[in-house]
C-alpha cells in the first residue's frame, strides 16, 4: 500500500494522521457571512489614507487569485495522484477551505465597493503576473515533481507568500482599522497553518515511501524558496509604491518573509539560508491571539464554538525561535521538533 494506490475498503487507515487533519479542518470551519464588515466600509471611506488604500488595493488585487491557484493545486495536481481515502479526505477538506477563503476575500472586496474588473487586474502588473506564472510551472508527472510541488505549495505558497500578505493586512487592525478584514485574516492564518502542517507531513511521508528526496531535489526546493522570496520582494515593493504606512515598512515585511522562509525550510528538513533570528514583527502574534471582532448590531449572538481555539499564540513565536536555534546548531533538536510552530504552542482546534 502506498500514497499512490487506492484501497478497496475505508478502513483500516494506512495514514491515520491524514484523517486527523481532515477532522481538525472540519472543527474550525467558518463562512464569510459570519464576519461583520460594516465598520470596514466606514474605515475604507473615512479612516484610511491614500497610502493605506493603495497598499490594500494592491494586496487585494492578488489575494483572491492566490487562493484560487492554491485550490487548483489541490484539485488538479494532488487529486490526480494521491489515492488513499483518508488522504483524499484531508486534501479535499483543505481544498474546500480555500474556496471559503476565496469567497471571504471576494465578500470583503464587494462590501467595500471594489469593481469586478479588479479581479483580473493582477494580470496588468508584472509583479503579480510573475507569481502566477511561476506557480504554473509545478506539476505531478514524476515522483520528483510531486516532491517539489508539495514543498512549493505547502511550504512557500501557503506557507510564505500568503503569510507576507497576512502580515501586511494585520497591521491595520492594530490601529483599530479594518477589523472585519483582520478577523478574516486571522481565521485564514489558522487554516493555512493547518494546511502547511498537513502538506509537510504528506511531503515527508511521500519522500520516505518513494525515496525521491535526492540531493538534486533538495537543491531545487531551496532554489524554489529563494525564487519565491525574490518574487515576494517585488510584490512588496509594489504594495509600498507610495511609501511606508503607519506601523510598517517594506523593509520589515521583507525581513519577515525571510524569517518565515527559514522556518518552512526547517519544516521540510532543509537548512536555513537567511538566518533572521528574531521575529521582525513582534506586534503580529498578539493580534492573531486577540478576541474575535464583532459588532452587536450587525452579527448574531455566537461564541463561534466550532472555531474556538486552545493554546497561546504568544508561544508560537517562542517555539519558532527555539526551533531556529536548533536548526543552526545552537541547541540540540528535540523529538517533537517536526511539529508546526503553531501546534507546538498548542494553537489548534478544540
Amino acid at each position: 500500500m502506498s500514497l499512490l494506490e487506492a484501497r478497496n475498503s475505508y478502513k483500516p487507515f494506512e495514514y491515520p494522521w491524514a484523517y486527523d487533519f481532515w477532522k481538525r479542518q472540519q472543527q474550525i470551519h467558518w463562512l464569510p457571512e459570519e464576519v461583520p464588515l460594516g465598520e470596514d466600509c466606514r474605515d475604507w471611506a473615512q479612516k484610511l489614507s491614500d497610502h493605506e488604500r493603495n497598499l490594500l488595493t494592491q494586496i487585494f488585487r492578488f489575494f483572491t487569485q492566490a487562493d484560487i491557484e492554491v485550490q487548483n493545486c489541490y484539485h488538479e495536481n494532488y487529486g490526480r495522484v494521491f489515492k488513499p481515502t483518508e488522504v483524499k479526505m484531508m486534501l479535499t477538506a483543505f481544498s474546500n477551505m480555500e474556496t471559503v477563503h476565496v469567497a471571504a476575500y471576494s465578500h470583503l472586496l464587494d462590501t467595500i465597493g471594489m469593481p469586478e474588473s479588479e479581479y483580473s487586474a493582477f494580470l496588468e502588473y508584472e509583479e503579480m503576473a510573475a507569481k502566477v506564472d511561476y506557480i504554473h510551472q509545478f506539476g505531478v508527472d514524476s515522483d520528483e515533481d510531486i516532491a517539489r510541488t508539495l514543498a512549493m505549495f505547502g511550504g512557500f505558497t501557503e506557507g510564505l507568500q500568503l503569510f507576507a500578505s497576512f502580515a501586511m493586512l494585520m497591521n491595520f487592525p492594530r490601529f483599530n482599522k479594518m477589523k472585519g478584514m483582520g478577523q478574516i485574516v486571522s481565521w485564514s492564518v489558522r487554516d493555512e497553518s493547518l494546511h502547511c502542517e498537513g502538506i509537510t507531513k504528506l511531503f515527508h511521508a511521500f519522500c520516505a515511501e518513494r525515496g525521491c528526496l535526492t540531493k538534486s531535489v533538495k537543491e531545487d526546493i531551496i532554489d524554489c524558496c529563494q525564487k519565491v522570496v525574490r518574487l515576494e520582494d517585488a510584490f512588496i515593493d509594489l504594495a509600498f509604491e507610495m511609501g511606508p504606512v503607519p506601523g510598517m515598512t517594506a523593509k520589515e515585511i521583507k525581513r519577515y518573509i525571510r524569517y518565515i522562509a527559514d522556518w518552512r525550510l526547517g519544516q521540510l528538513g532543509l537548512p536555513a539560508i537567511y538566518m533572521v533570528e528574531d521575529h521582525p514583527l513582534p506586534w503580529l502574534a498578539p493580534l492573531l491571539n486577540g478576541v474575535e471582532h464583532a459588532n452587536f448590531f450587525e452579527t448574531r449572538a455566537t461564541e463561534y464554538s466550532k472555531a474556538s481555539t486552545r493554546g497561546d499564540w504568544g508561544q508560537v513565536w517562542d517555539s519558532f525561535d527555539s526551533r531556529k536555534k536548533k536548526i543552526i546548531g545552537i541547541e540540540p533538536i528535540a523529538e517533537n521538533d517536526g511539529m508546526d510552530m503553531f501546534e507546538q504552542a498548542g494553537v489548534a482546534a478544540e
